[in-house]
């Protein structure tokens, strides 16, 4: 049986590969700071991105997009988590701008899962 944390972890996998793909830098998965949270921080050369994944199984009969999932407090939440990131970075590292993303994963199939849409959100949360 393919529980919630299964579904999250596929989506999380999925996007990890697009941005590897895009040639983004994994810095972190799962990076908690105090009682906040972030699925992946990632890097380019300009820029250092903290992306929040939000993935649904179509089995469940989902109606709203993944990306509702992210309401203000959750914004909130990734706004004070990056610029918390951010400070604590070495002097050289802080040169590159940051961005905070929203990954939807939907993924199907109750025994194995398959991707079946996919949307990145490049800058979805702002100030």
């Amino acid at each position: 049986m393919i529980t919630k944390k299964d579904v999250g972890n596929f989506g999380e996998d999925a996007c990890v590969k697009y941005l590897r793909k895009n040639g983004y830098k994994i810095i972190g998965r799962n990076v908690r700071m105090g009682h906040l949270e972030i699925d992946i921080i990632a890097s380019d050369k300009t820029h250092i991105v903290f992306v929040e994944v939000k993935t649904r199984n179509t089995e469940k009969n989902n109606i709203l997009r993944p990306a509702a999932a992210v309401d203000a407090d959750k914004r909130t939440n990734l706004i004070n988590f990056a610029y918390s990131f951010v400070k604590s970075l070495p002097e050289k590292e802080k040169n590159k701008q940051p961005r905070i993303d929203v990954c939807e994963v939907l993924v199907s199939g109750d025994k194995k899962l398959k991707v079946c849409d996919f949307n990145y959100i490049e800058n979805a949360v702002t100030r």
